[in-house]
């Protein structure tokens, strides 16, 4: 169940360094950054995040060694400070048809699209359009929220709506504070999100954004992050390193 996001400018070693996570993402099919070791490539989730990737994702898949899990499409109905593309439901049904053609009798499991907006027509749109909602062994959504309970609220609505397989959360923070969260607060909220998480009987990884800090200012990870841009622990990575998911 635990997890870490990561995002640009990482290496697999950061992985290690955390040393109390099960499994790791970041925006990417393969690993960035250089060799990785046994243990972080063993926890590496790929992410066929846009439509470039689909091919990259059916070669994996057909390759000999086929990841267990991958994750699709990421936030297709936001562009990440103007650099990301973005796609309809409709748009992404046609992009990933190829994978699913591909993937079928192959062993790899994915993980539904996660939007930016929990309540976007995005997936109503793109179930309607590809007919694959049985193509996927678990959904996925993003949170950002100063206050553990909202955040704790939106996923529980989140899986009202589609609860016929776990959730996946592959990125939470306490964000959109104007980065003013204490270190002990993002503790505090760590530890909320994971308690419930684990006693949720439908959650099944959650992934804490980041595991490294971003140069820029992120208003959703500027106070969240485990390793500071030198490599070196933050305050929250002891709190991290203490969450009980066992």
């Amino acid at each position: 169940m635990k997890a870490v996001a990561f995002n640009g400018g990482m290496n697999p070693g950061m992985f290690d360094t955390i040393a109390a996570a099960d499994d790791w993402l970041t925006f990417s099919p393969s690993i960035p950054g250089g060799p990785a070791s046994t243990h972080a490539t063993a926890g590496f989730v790929p992410m066929m995040a846009f439509a470039r990737d689909v091919n990259t994702a059916i070669d994996m898949v057909n390759s000999t060694t086929p990841p267990p899990w991958m994750l699709t499409f990421n936030e297709p109905d936001f562009s990440y400070g103007g650099f990301t593309p973005t796609m309809s439901g409709a748009e992404a049904a046609n992009a990933i048809a190829p994978l699913i053609a591909a993937a079928k009798g192959k062993p790899t499991r994915f993980v539904a699209p996660v939007t930016a907006d929990p309540n976007s027509a995005f997936h109503d749109e793109f179930y309607a359009a590809c007919g694959c909602r049985d193509f996927f062994s678990a959904y996925n959504i993003h949170q950002y929220n100063p206050s553990s309970a909202n955040v704790i609220s939106t996923i529980q609505a989140y899986h009202a709506k589609w609860s016929d397989k776990p959730l996946w959360v592959t990125e939470v923070a306490p964000g959109g504070s104007g980065c003013t969260t204490s270190w002990d607060a993002a503790g505090q909220f760590m530890r909320d999100i994971y308690r419930f998480a684990k006693a949720s009987g439908f959650v099944d990884r959650v992934f804490w954004n980041t595991g490294n800090e971003i140069d820029g200012g992120d208003q959703n990870v500027c106070n969240s992050y485990l390793l500071d841009t030198g490599g070196k622990p933050s305050p929250l990575l002891d709190a991290y390193r203490a969450v009980d998911c066992s």
